[in-house]
Parts: structure tokens; C-alpha cells; sequence
């Protein structure tokens, strides 16, 4: 009896470590974790992976106006639109650190990881608005993918997921541009 209890607090704990307890989302030590085992083993099987970095669109501002509750309650409702939109057991959404989340799309290629994108970018472009708030909440999204014909490390995979995210910001945000153009 006592056993049976020691692991379920032990499941409990293991669980709030890989959590991030604002959005529920996987934490950034699992995203990383996760990564590196999904990088291996798509260099093992020669299936494609994908990886998408997004951003709420003028966060700051956003949470300004609405304070730190509703920048918070914002967050709740992107990563849940984030996680309702990836279904695969393989795939992970995390918090990757203040309003940016990254997405692990295993076995994904990038035209299927654009197609996920943009349902994720549309959902939260059409989240119900906040009150007395004209604008929408919207993200910008980077999306990087390896395949077997790529010598990219995943380091490069980071990186130019992260400069594709920054590219769709600078091209006028609430959009999704993929690394490979």
C-alpha cells in the first residue's frame, strides 16, 4: 500500500517537473528533451521532422492594457488552441519561454507542418476577443524541417526556425513563413 502511494506522488512530481503550470503545455526542459530524442531518431529512420516556433503578436503591449492576468489568461487560451490543433501522441507543444511556444512535429514534412500552422494561426486569430480590446490576439510562426536529404544539425534546425519566426514578424506578423522559403 504504502509502495502504491510512493509512486503515484512520484508520477505526480515527475508530471509537474516536464509541466509548465501556467498553460499546461510540456516545459521548456521537455521540449529540449524531446527534441534531442526526436532528432535521433529521425536521423535513424530518415523521416522528416519538423519544428515551429510561435510568438503572440505584441504580447506587451497586449498585457499593458489588460495586465498581467489577462496576459496570462491570453497564454492559457493560445497554448490550448496550440495543443487542440497537434493530435499525434509523437507530437509535443511547449512553452518555450514567455509568449513564445515551439511545436515538434516527428515524421511531419513541411508541407504538412504549413497546414498545421496555419490551422493554429487562424484558431487563435479567431479566439473571442478580450473586452474593450479592437485588435485580435494573433501569433507568428516559424517552421523548420529536416529530412534525410538535409546534412542540417539540429542546432541549425533551431536556428532557422527562430529566423523564419522573425522573418514573419518583420513581414507584418500574424502569418506563417517557412525556413525553406
Amino acid at each position: 500500500m504504502e509502495l502504491r502511494r510512493r509512486y503515484r506522488a512520484e508520477g505526480v512530481l515527475s508530471e509537474l517537473a516536464a509541466t509548465d503550470p501556467l498553460t499546461g503545455l510540456a516545459n521548456r526542459r521537455t521540449l529540449d528533451q524531446r527534441l534531442n530524442l526526436e532528432w535521433d531518431r529521425a536521423q535513424r529512420s530518415g523521416e522528416p521532422l519538423t519544428l515551429l516556433m510561435i510568438d503572440v503578436d505584441h504580447f506587451k503591449a497586449f498585457n499593458d492594457r489588460h495586465g498581467h492576468q489577462g496576459g496570462d489568461e491570453a497564454l492559457r487560451s493560445v497554448a490550448q488552441v496550440i495543443e487542440s490543433n497537434i493530435r499525434r501522441p509523437a507530437d509535443l507543444a511547449a512553452r518555450y519561454g514567455g509568449e513564445e511556444f515551439a511545436v515538434i512535429l516527428p515524421n511531419t514534412d513541411s508541407q504538412g507542418a504549413q497546414v498545421i500552422a496555419e490551422y493554429i494561426r487562424s484558431s487563435v486569430e479567431h479566439l473571442p476577443r478580450v473586452a474593450g480590446d479592437t485588435q485580435p490576439v494573433t501569433v507568428s510562426i516559424g517552421l523548420s524541417s529536416w529530412h534525410k536529404r538535409s546534412n542540417a544539425s539540429l542546432e541549425e534546425l533551431l536556428l532557422s526556425a527562430d529566423r523564419a519566426l522573425y522573418e514573419a514578424k518583420d513581414g507584418g506578423r500574424n502569418r506563417t513563413v517557412d525556413a525553406a522559403g
